[in-house]
């Protein structure tokens, strides 16, 4: 069936064209059975609104930029569907590009998206990133933060409870009779002291001391043969001290998955030795052997509230008087064999 214009559907439904525009556009003065009217017939005629004309009329671009550290990170990518959905769904189109945690890409990767005048750019920031840079930066393209919110920038935020995270994974821990339990967290990574934070209240709440060289960081920064080569000699060194009875809580998917096949590689026995849970959105994790325990991130829903934010920004008559917030989404809890008793 060939596509319909906006002039034909408002003679199709006989009311005017900008009452069509106004429905299709989610606006408050229409009401909503206005709105599924045209909806309706919009959908059964493959109506698809034109772009190049909107922009000459808005003076937008309708393109997003997203910026994340690792395309290739199931957390990430599954915040990217989510981005492209809700995009996808009010007429937005996305370019993405990744920083791999170095600050000088993540700025080239800012300015390449701007110089294609992309209306706004969802960003996590990297592990340095520089504040100054992207507070100059939101002045002239809005920028809304997610995942890695704690920077003092004004703007949307939306994140989940890291902290609370942490605490319910290392209390799994301790309730499978784990007192010794080591944290993997990227170094400089700004989600680690809300995940350490809960870490540490758990440890308090069971009466067991924190050791900070319990801590061990990882340089993400190194190539994925020397990041498993310093993981693999840091968790050798803690098992020579302990060889049974420890917990390990990964704080990213890498690291927690990393950890597991590392285990593997070194004959250390899972959970009966060394029990494994940790922040990782992977969906192999129920096929690993032994299957991994998880704490879940809503990374799909971060990605949608990413974009409904940003559109709310680049679309505001003027941005600089919004009452920014920021959204906290929880985590939940998927126990599996890697920490069964």
């Amino acid at each position: 069936m060939c596509a319909i214009t906006l002039k034909e559907l408002a003679a199709k439904l006989e009311i005017s064209v900008s009452t069509v525009s106004k429905a299709l556009n989610n606006s408050f003065e229409i009401s909503e059975e206005t709105k599924e009217r045209v909806r309706k017939l919009a959908q059964e005629h493959n109506y698809r609104p034109n772009i190049l004309a909107k922009s000459l009329k808005t003076g937008r671009s309708n393109s997003i930029g997203v910026i994340i550290p690792y395309l290739g990170n199931p957390f990430q990518s599954q915040v990217l569907e989510g981005a492209h959905q809700a995009a996808f769904e009010r007429n937005y189109k996305l370019v993405f590009m990744q920083s791999r945690e170095n600050a000088l890409w993540e700025q080239e990767s800012l300015n390449t998206l701007q110089q294609q005048n992309v209306d706004g750019i969802i960003i996590t920031p990297s592990a340095n990133s520089d504040l100054n840079y992207l507070k100059e930066f939101h002045q002239s393209c809005p920028l809304v933060l997610v995942d890695r919110i704690d920077f003092d920038l004004e703007t949307f935020k939306i994140g989940v409870n890291s902290e609370k995270g942490a605490y319910e994974a290392t209390q799994h821990l301790i309730d499978t009779g784990r007192k010794h339990i080591l944290v993997l967290c990227g170094l400089n990574v700004g989600i680690n002291q809300q995940r350490i934070s809960g870490y540490t209240k758990a440890l308090l709440a069971n009466f067991i001391p924190f050791q900070k060289e319990n801590i061990i960081q990882v340089d993400y920064g190194l190539s994925r043969i020397d990041l498993i080569k310093n993981l693999t000699q840091k968790l050798q060194e803690k098992l020579k001290l302990q060889p049974e009875g420890i917990g390990i809580l990964g704080t990213t998917d890498t690291l927690t998955v990393s950890a597991l096949g590392i285990l593997a590689n070194l004959g250390v026995q899972v959970p009966k030795q060394v029990a494994v849970i940790g922040f990782a959105n992977t969906e192999a994790a129920e096929s690993l052997n032994p299957s991994l325990s998880t704490i879940i991130q809503p990374a799909f829903e971060i990605g949608q509230k990413g974009v409904e934010k940003l559109i709310q920004l680049i679309e505001s008559k003027d941005r600089f008087k919004i009452d920014f917030n920021t959204t906290i989404l929880d985590t939940h809890i998927v126990p599996r064999n890697s920490t069964k008793v």
